[in-house]
């Protein structure tokens, strides 16, 4: 199992980074894929902003954009229908594969 997979078990969200290209490694690796140096982790706030959304069936998933514009999809759970712009805050899990939930804040 990977770091970032680790972390996802205890709730954390890590990004990988480059120090010295100055750039964020999404896919998360431990090597930098410009430079190939080691990638160093830090902690991600869990906010975002809806950047789409659609719906099927009663459920709303959406493309979320967090921290150093990485984007995710996810589920987004919302009392009333999610707006583009609203802000979201971000669940993450690890089970088989990682899991990412959405809910809206109330703006």
């Amino acid at each position: 199992m990977t770091f970032f997979e680790e972390q996802l078990k205890q709730g954390i969200f890590q990004i990988s980074y480059c120090e010295k290209c100055n750039d964020t490694i999404w896919p998360p690796n431990e090597i930098c894929h410009i430079c190939f140096n080691k990638s160093e982790w830090k902690k991600s706030k869990n906010i975002g902003k809806i950047i789409e959304f659609s719906k099927k069936d009663s459920t709303y998933f959406g493309l979320i954009e967090i921290d150093h514009g990485i984007r995710i999809m996810g589920e987004i759970s919302s009392t009333s229908i999610p707006k583009t712009g609203q802000s979201v805050t971000m669940n993450v899990s690890f089970d088989s594969k990682p899991n990412y939930s959405f809910i809206v804040e109330n703006n």
